[in-house]
Order: C-alpha cells, then structure tokens, then sequence
C-alpha cells in the first residue's frame, strides 16, 4: 500500500514483514508485521526500512527538529 511521498523524492509503502528488503538492516526489535518502505523516485529502489513504531519515533524527532528556531 503506498502512502505518500516527500518532496525530497521519496515515497513511503507499507508492506508485510515478510516482504521486507533489507531484513538485517530494518529497524525494528518489536517483532511488528508490517514495515514501512522508503522507495525513492530517481531509482525506484528500497532505501530505507523501518517499523511503525519506530516511524513515529522518527517523525517526533524531526517535528521537534523543524520548530527548533535554528536552520
């Protein structure tokens, strides 16, 4: 299932586990069933694999990242 993408030319799909690419790579100590996939658009390859959880562990740290009033 694609979710979306990112303007840094990346798009996100959920896939179950057992379809992951990287599986000694993928971030995730959870045993979660499903894995979501950073594909990128230049080359339409995996680039990144991580669990849900993991993601929104991800995605609090750059949202803390982006308020912050330095660039």
């Amino acid at each position: 299932m694609t979710i979306g993408g990112f303007q840094s030319g990346f798009s996100a799909r959920k896939v179950p586990r057992s379809e992951v690419k990287w599986e000694q790579f993928l971030i995730c100590s959870h045993g979660c069933e499903e894995v979501i996939q950073l594909i990128s658009h230049v080359s339409g390859e995996v680039e990144f694999e991580l669990c849900k959880i993991e993601a929104e562990r991800m995605g609090k740290v750059l949202l803390a990242a982006a308020k912050t009033e330095s660039c």
